[in-house]
This record gives structure tokens, sequence and C-alpha cells, in this order.
């Protein structure tokens, strides 16, 4: 059965006598900028756990092993006491300075995580975010594996020790950088 005249062709091939030339062929459909909630969500996550890194405990330390049991007893350091003890140092290291920067950069980092996931929430184009956040995100994830590796030069206590006196703050401090690069993933993918 044939169509009437002047309707349109449904069949994959143009209908006869409608040949377009070659560039306007395939027209390409652009979608509508969207808010990426999810990218928000993790993006938002990893800059608050990377700000809330600094005041909740990092590890404990036994006070002074020389006394009695009962006397002694262990103390916890938040991570802005363990940032404030690296800047109190006087004449530091090389190291030293790394580390001091390494702290306050992954809550510096966080900050700027949170303000990249509440721009998630907007109607844009996010893959220019998502790359800034995933700059931040791996400048965090640098920054925890320098104090990984250099724990014994900069803590006195070797990778084993250091997860053994481990308190929330610590793995909130490690965990930050790799939350923020899934969500930066998510914005750059969604775009």
């Amino acid at each position: 059965m044939g169509q009437p005249p002047g309707s349109p062709s449904y069949s994959g091939r143009p209908a006869a006598g409608n040949s377009l030339p070659q560039n306007q062929r395939f027209i390409r459909v652009i979608r509508a900028p969207r808010a990426d909630p999810l990218a928000a969500a993790l993006l938002l996550v990893a800059g608050a756990i990377g700000l809330w890194q600094l005041l909740l405990p990092w590890r404990s330390v036994t006070v002074d092993p020389g006394l009695p049991a009962s006397a002694s007893g262990e103390v916890s350091t938040t991570g802005w006491q363990v940032y404030r003890l690296l800047r109190a140092i006087p004449d530091p290291t090389g190291d030293l300075r790394v580390a001091t920067l390494a702290v306050l950069g992954v809550a510096v980092a966080g900050g700027g995580l949170i303000l990249l996931g509440l721009a998630m929430m907007l109607a844009i184009n996010h893959r220019p975010l998502g790359l800034a956040a995933l700059l931040l995100s791996l400048l965090s994830v640098a920054a925890a594996g320098w104090l990984l590796i250099k724990a014994r030069s900069i803590f006195d206590v070797g990778l084993v020790g250091l997860f053994a006196q481990a308190q929330v703050g610590w793995y909130l401090f490690l965990a930050a950088g790799f939350l923020g690069v899934i969500g930066a993933w998510k914005a750059l993918s969604t775009g």
C-alpha cells in the first residue's frame, strides 16, 4: 500500500526527490544541560570529610610511657593539632614542610569540593567543574600518599604503627581525595 503524496517517509532512506547536501544529512541532537545530583552528593561528602579531618582525632598517643600504667594515658590529636605541631617545629626539613601543606591542603581542597559540589546542582556544563574537582581530588590523594610514604620521618612511627594508633580523622584524611575522584569522574561523564 502506498503513502499519500506529501506524507513523511518513515523508512531509514530519504524520500525520493528529497536529497539533502552531504553536510546536512545527519543532525546532531544536543541535550540541554541539567543538574547532576549524584556528582553533587559525592563531591559534597568528599569536601565535608576533607574539612572534618581537621576537627576529628587522627591518632592516639601515649602521654608518658615511663610512668606507671595508672598514671600514663592516651591522648588523641586532631588534624588541626597535627598541623599546629608541624608548624611549630623550628627549622623543619622539606618532608615536614610538605606534610604541613598536605594536612592543610586536604582541608582547603575539601572546601573547594564543597563549592564545586554545590555548582553541580546547576543546569550548566559540568565538564570544566569536574576537571577542577578532579585536580583538587588528585592533589588530596597525593597529599595522603605523601604522609603514608613519609610516616617514619614525620610521625616517628612506621606505617603499621601509624595505623595501629589511627582514629577516624586519619581515615577521613585518606578517603577525602578518593571519594572526590569518584564524584569528579561522575561530573565529567555527565557533561
